[in-house]
This record gives structure tokens, C-alpha cells and sequence, in this order.
């Protein structure tokens, strides 16, 4: 039976159907791969060289000098080719970049299968077992990350937006934020929500700890690139984050996370026999649908558990009233976000669970870079020109 070649004749290789069965699918389309890799080139070395193989004409300005194998790795595995070489000139082909061994697609590939969970030496054990030996190295892994370097730069000082209605300051703890030190060391975020909907995380700062100054320099930067007017800002219990707020944005709402409150509230009323209604109670304040209605309420909260108005418990809950409530200055469809820090707490932990693979970051760079491109798979960085025109020098 005759035997049809891959490239053209599409008509007649599927009408027989059978000869196309019995064949390796993947291996014929791995050959027209190679073959027409190789047909690219040789094409593109006769072009610059004047003449093609055994050719005598007056317009050859090389003669060939052999060829060298190179592989290029590629979402389809490791293509070899030979590239034509002379002897007297260098030959740049349009197929491949200079010194680059693997396409862009397949940096992207490894970059997402990171990014979504495998640690880098897990990572080269995959994609060996995939698409073969020599495809990617753990070392190799790792640097494809060091793309996002240069974007980290550009991220981090670019203009902020004005007019938020809502800025959400905490932070995270991670192991290896700062080089040298054993113990987990926080990261400083903020998250902006503006007016029309758009949320984002503007910022982010590796910090030796939540103290005063290290909130302040971090809300320093965020007024210095653009965020001067900010409506609210909703934080937790640290006393450090208030202070700050209260010295770069001294007009800004100041409001407390009612989660926080509520866990707060919650240990302060352990062994306590009535704890379940009285969290029940203190939950539904936060239902009302205004600042005089929950005021209402809250006057018959106090008359209901008169008996433990010198608890422990009922004395932190009015302390924190004021600044638990201040989200009813704000137009109602933000209630919900304003109330509390959820926004970021949600992100830390899908930041932990997609960084405990390796347990800790090896150094400074390796953190900020790995968070930055976490941020940017979770849609919370904004992908702008700059971005792009640094990912694709990179």
C-alpha cells in the first residue's frame, strides 16, 4: 500500500482511515516537526549565504562550513535541529533567539506549574517525565522566576490612583522574608478599593516587624505615589497600623475589622455559661441598616446582659463600638467590605497555601518576586504596558 507523507495529501490520508490508525500519531507530528524546523533553517542559511548546497553561482558570498546540533525545548519537548553554519560569517536565525534555549511558552508553562503548587524540584521530576530528559532542571525552575524582577521594580514605585474608598492595611507572616533570620517576619499589604469596583493591592513591603515605623513608612509610600484622599481605612487590632493612619491620612475614617473584634470578644468570654448568645446578639448589632438603628439595638443589648456589664468582655465591646461602626459614612453597597479585612486575609491565604511547598523563602528576592507573581496569577496586580514591555525583554 502506498505510504503518504504528513505534509499535504489531508484529503486522502484521512479517507484512509485505517493506514492512519495503525501508525504513531505523536510520532509522525514530532517528525514534520523536526523536518520542518531543519527545512527553516537550511532555508535561512541559503539566504544569507548566496547559494544553496553544491550550488555555483556568482552571488555566494559563504561556503558551508558543517552544521552543529542544537535542541530547542518547546511545549511539544526537546526539538533537535543542525543549524547550517560557513566559513566566513555568523548566521542569526530567526527560529530561535541568540543563546536561548527554550521558547517563551514553555518559560510561561513552567512559570504557572510553580506558581500553582509544585516546588521546583518536583517541577523538573514532571516535566522530565513529560517531555524527557534535559527539559528542565530545578536550578532551571527557579531562574524562570527572574523574569518577574524587573516588573517587582516598576510595581513598586508606579502611580497609585487617588480617591479610594477603602484601603485595607495587615500583614503576613513568612519564614526567610529577611535574609538571615530564623523567625517568620511580616510582609506589610495594602488593598484599595475604589469607587467604581476596581480592587487591587497596591503595595507591598518585606518589614523586621509591625511597629510604628514601619507602618508609617509603608502608608508614607503609598501617599507619595498617588494615594493621598482616602475615605476609610480598615484595619486590626494592631495599635501600630492606627498610629500610622492617624500621621499620613489624619482626615481618613479610621475602622476597626469586626472580625477581629468578634475573635477578640470571643476568647475574653471563655468559660462564660451564656458565651454562644451573647456572641449571637453582639453579631446581629452588625446587621443593622444604619448607625441609629444599631445604637437601638445596642441599648437593649445592654439591658438584655445588664449582669456582665463589668465583664471583661463587655467592657472591650465598648471601647470598640466607635471605631467598629465607622463603615455607615460610606454609601451602603460597601458596608460588607468595609466592615472587615477579609479581602486580604482571603489573599494571605492562598499566598501560604501556594508558598508551603518550600516551607521558606531562601532570600529577599526570592520572596518579593514569588509574591509579586503570585499576586499577578490572582488577578490583583493590574497587567499595564510597562508590565508587558518588562516581561517580554525579560
Amino acid at each position: 500500500m502506498e505510504t503518504l507523507c504528513f505534509e499535504g495529501h489531508y484529503t486522502r490520508r484521512f479517507s484512509r482511515y485505517k493506514e492512519f490508525c495503525h501508525e504513531q500519531t505523536e510520532v509522525v507530528i514530532d517528525d514534520f516537526i523536526k523536518r520542518f524546523c531543519n527545512n527553516w533553517l537550511e532555508e535561512e542559511y541559503i539566504e544569507q549565504s548566496g547559494a544553496g548546497r553544491y550550488e555555483r553561482t556568482e552571488e555566494r558570498r559563504d561556503y558551508r562550513g558543517g552544521h552543529y546540533e542544537r535542541q530547542l525545548i518547546t511545549t511539544r519537548g526537546i526539538i533537535k535541529v543542525k543549524v547550517p553554519r560557513g566559513f566566513k560569517g555568523k548566521y542569526s536565525y530567526s527560529l530561535f533567539e541568540k543563546y536561548r534555549r527554550r521558547t517563551a511558552e514553555f518559560d510561561d508553562v513552567v512559570v504557572s506549574a510553580l506558581l500553582n503548587g509544585h516546588s521546583s524540584r518536583k517541577g523538573s521530576i514532571f516535566f522530565k517525565k513529560l517531555l524527557g530528559d534535559g527539559t528542565v532542571s530545578h536550578q532551571t525552575a527557579v531562574k524562570t522566576l527572574r523574569r518577574f524582577d524587573s516588573q517587582v521594580k516598576a510595581w513598586k514605585t508606579k502611580a497609585i490612583k487617588n480617591n479610594a474608598i477603602i484601603l485595607v492595611l495587615d500583614a503576613v507572616y513568612f519564614k526567610g522574608v529577611i535574609r538571615h533570620l530564623k523567625d517568620a517576619k511580616p510582609v506589610l499589604f495594602g488593598y484599595v478599593i475604589y469607587e467604581d469596583g476596581q480592587e487591587e493591592v497596591v503595595g507591598f513591603e518585606l518589614a523586621h516587624g509591625e511597629t510604628k515605623d514601619g507602618w508609617y513608612r509603608f502608608c508614607l509610600g503609598l501617599y507619595e505615589r498617588g494615594l493621598k484622599d482616602v475615605r476609610l481605612v480598615v484595619r486590626d487590632d494592631c495599635d501600630a497600623i492606627k498610629e500610622a493612619i492617624s500621621l499620613v491620612w489624619p482626615k481618613t475614617l479610621d475602622q476597626a475589622c469586626v472580625f477581629h473584634i468578634m475573635q477578640n470578644l470571643t476568647k475574653k468570654l471563655k468559660g462564660c455559661k451564656d458565651k454562644k448568645a451573647i456572641i449571637k446578639d453582639v453579631s446581629w448589632l452588625y446587621e443593622a441598616q444604619g448607625e441609629e438603628e444599631f445604637y437601638r439595638w445596642l441599648v437593649k443589648f445592654k439591658a438584655k446582659w445588664q449582669k456582665y456589664r463589668y465583664h471583661d468582655a463587655i467592657e472591650y465591646l465598648q471601647k470598640q463600638i466607635y471605631g467598629s461602626i465607622r463603615y455607615f459614612a460610606l454609601p451602603k453597597k460597601f458596608w460588607s467590605i468595609a466592615k472587615t479585612s477579609n479581602r486580604l486575609e482571603r489573599l494571605f491565604e492562598e499566598l501560604k497555601r501556594r508558598t508551603r511547598v518550600f516551607r521558606r523563602f531562601p532570600n529577599t528576592l526570592s520572596c518579593e518576586r514569588w509574591l509579586y507573581a503570585l499576586l499577578k496569577l490572582n488577578n490583583k496586580v493590574p497587567l499595564d504596558d510597562f508590565a508587558l514591555q518588562s516581561q517580554q525583554d525579560s
